[in-house]
C-alpha cells in the first residue's frame, strides 16, 4: 500500500507540472500583451516597454519559466499584474466558493442518479424507466450555458423567485447547481440503471432470495456496495467536468469563485493569476482521482491494488 502511495503520488505532482507547463506556454503564445493592457491605449512605447520590464516579460520565455518554476517550489504563486495582489491569497480566497458548489453539484447529482436510476432498474420496461431514459436522452442535448441563461430569465428575471448572480446565501445555490446538475446526472443515472440491472443477474444476489432475505436488505447490503463502484468511478472522472463546467456557470452566475476568477484574469492577460488557478484546479482534479482509488479497496476488498504489500 505504501508503494502504491508514493507511485500515485508521483504521477499527481507529474500531472500537475505538465498542466501547469503547458497553460505557460499557451498564454505566451495567445495573442494579447498584458503591459499595453494594462496601460492606456494611446500610452507612448516607452511607458509599455517600462510596463512589460517591471512585469519581467521582457525577459525570454524560457527564463520566465525558469523563474516561474523556482516561486512555485517555494510556495509563492505570484504577484498580480492588476492591483499586485498575492496570487495565492487571491485564488485561495475564491477556493471555499467553487468547492461549496462543486460538493452540493455532486451530492444532489448523486441523490438524483440514485433514486432515478435504481427506480429505472427495478422497473425496467415499465413507464418509469422509459420516463427516465427520456429525461436522459433530454439532459444530455441542452447545452450548459442556454440553460443556465433560461433559468436565469424564467425564475430570477420573470419570476423574481431567486437571485440570478453572486453569493447572497442558500438560495443562491439553486439556479448553478441545478444547471451543473442537468450536465452531470445523465450519465450518472445510466451507469447507476445498468450497474444495478447487471449486480442483480448476480448468483449471489439470487442465493439471498432463495434463503428468503428481505428485498430491501438486498438492495442496501448486496447490491448497492457492490454496484455503487462504477459509480464512485464516474464521480472522480467526471470531476474535471464539474471544474470545467463551474467556469462557465460561475462566470454567468457572477459567482465569486475560482472559475471566475480564472476568466476575468484571461481576458486581461493576468499571467500569474490564471496560473494560480489553474493550478489549484489540477491538484483538486488529481486528488480526487486520488481518493476515489483509495474508496474502491474499500468498497470492494476483492480488488487489490497492484504493488500494494
Amino acid at each position: 500500500m505504501l508503494l502504491y502511495t508514493l507511485r500515485r503520488t508521483a504521477q499527481m505532482l507529474v500531472v500537475v507540472l505538465c498542466v501547469v507547463t503547458l497553460v505557460f506556454l499557451l498564454l505566451r503564445i495567445a495573442a494579447g500583451d498584458p503591459a499595453r493592457l494594462m496601460n492606456a491605449p494611446d500610452a507612448p512605447d516607452e511607458v509599455v516597454e517600462a510596463t512589460r520590464e517591471r512585469l519581467g516579460l521582457d525577459e525570454p520565455i524560457y527564463v520566465q519559466y525558469l523563474y516561474f518554476l523556482r516561486d512555485l517550489f517555494s510556495g509563492d504563486l505570484g504577484q498580480s499584474f492588476q492591483g499586485g495582489y498575492s496570487v495565492a491569497q487571491v485564488v485561495f480566497a475564491a477556493l471555499p466558493n467553487t468547492a461549496m458548489l462543486a460538493a452540493v453539484t455532486v451530492v444532489v447529482s448523486t441523490l438524483i442518479a440514485l433514486a432515478l436510476g435504481i427506480g429505472a432498474a427495478l422497473t425496467r420496461g415499465s413507464w418509469f424507466d422509459r420516463a427516465v431514459q427520456v429525461y436522459v436522452a433530454f439532459a444530455q442535448s441542452i447545452p450548459s450555458f442556454w440553460l443556465a441563461v433560461v433559468l436565469v430569465l424564467v425564475f430570477a428575471v420573470q419570476l423574481g423567485w431567486l437571485p440570478a448572480v453572486d453569493f447572497t446565501g442558500p438560495a443562491s445555490f439553486v439556479l448553478p447547481v441545478t444547471t451543473m446538475a442537468v450536465a452531470l446526472t445523465p450519465i450518472l443515472i445510466r451507469t447507476i440503471r445498468q450497474s444495478f440491472i447487471e449486480t442483480l443477474e448476480q448468483d449471489y444476489i439470487r442465493a439471498a432470495r432463495a434463503r428468503g432475505i428481505a428485498q430491501r436488505k438486498i438492495l442496501l447490503v448486496h447490491t448497492l456496495k457492490v454496484a455503487s463502484l462504477p459509480l464512485v468511478t464516474l464521480i472522480g472522472l467526471q470531476s474535471g467536468m464539474i471544474l470545467a463546467g463551474s467556469y462557465v456557470v460561475e462566470n454567468i452566475f457572477n459567482w465569486p469563485g475560482i472559475g471566475k476568477l480564472a476568466v476575468d484574469a484571461l481576458t486581461s492577460r493576468n499571467f500569474p493569476m490564471v496560473q494560480g488557478a489553474v493550478l489549484i484546479a489540477a491538484v483538486t482534479f488529481v486528488l480526487v482521482n486520488f481518493v476515489v482509488d483509495m474508496l474502491y479497496t474499500t468498497l470492494d476488498p476483492r480488488i487489490r491494488l497492484k504493488g500494494a504489500s
